[in-house]
């Protein structure tokens, strides 16, 4: 395995997001803690601030935009954002739609952190001089400068190349053509993009589907099922990665 470039999901990879499992609570409650500015930007309302976070939510977050995304594409929030809105009678124009989605993000960000090993990882491999890239489906395909934000507010952003988020493109790993084009942005043959991820089902099965080499993190030593996508390689940390790119063929942390 000869690898060229290192492509890193973000949320639960590179880092940590305290509200994994908890994303659909969290949609219902912030767009109820917004109804006041939701009154003020777009217009008043008669429902109630749960009212309004059921019926707008239900569209943002709802059967069918999971089913958009279950087909590996994206629909960019700002266009949920507005359909939820007009669902209750309510018109948002593009700066409002920019400014709820803003505060709509606020907390998100709060609840970030890097992991221990993640900036000594990342410095270790641009000192090898290997192109790296982030590959991240964000939340609801919230807009790719609020994630570059989050990788900016820890001092990371000056360690990659290249930034491919499914609130900009539109596609969602595991879309063959989001992997093709992180390769296509760091000038990259697929072949030589080595994709690290936590999630099997986006990071593992984007990488298989694109023909891209893959380490599956995985701290808690799960075996991967075995009627799912199957990593090249396993590590129980990303401190790992930069030994695997090394060696090209370490041992798994099996």
């Amino acid at each position: 395995m000869t690898v060229r470039a290192v492509l890193f999901d973000l949320g639960n990879t590179l880092l940590e997001y305290s509200l994994q499992g908890q994303w659909g609570g969290f949609l219902l409650q912030r767009l109820a803690e917004m109804h006041p500015l939701i009154h003020d930007l777009a217009g008043p309302s008669s429902l109630s601030p749960s009212e309004l976070a059921v019926a707008v939510g239900g569209v943002v977050g709802g059967e069918e935009a999971r089913a958009i995304e279950r087909s590996g594409r994206s629909w960019h929030f700002a266009d949920r954002l507005r359909q939820g809105l007009a669902s209750v009678g309510l018109h948002a124009d593009e700066g409002t739609l920019d400014r709820l989605t803003d505060a709509f993000y606020e907390p998100i960000r709060a609840c970030t952190k890097p992991y221990p090993d993640t900036r000594e990882t990342l410095s270790r491999l641009r000192a090898t001089g290997l192109p790296l890239g982030i590959i991240t489906n964000s939340p609801w395909d919230t807009p790719a400068r609020l994630l570059r934000g989050d990788v900016e507010h820890w001092g990371l952003a000056g360690l990659f190349d290249a930034f491919i988020c499914s609130g900009e493109v539109p596609w969602r790993k595991p879309n063959a053509s989001f992997m093709h084009a992180a390769a296509e942005a760091l000038g990259i043959a697929a072949q030589g993009c080595l994709v690290v991820g936590d999630s099997l089902a986006a990071d593992i099965a984007g990488a298989r589907a694109a023909g891209m080499p893959s380490v599956w993190i995985n701290p808690t030593g799960a075996p991967a099922p075995p009627d799912g996508p199957q990593p090249d390689r396993v590590a129980a940390s990303l401190s790992r990665v930069g030994e695997i790119v090394r060696s090209g063929a370490p041992p798994d942390d099996e």
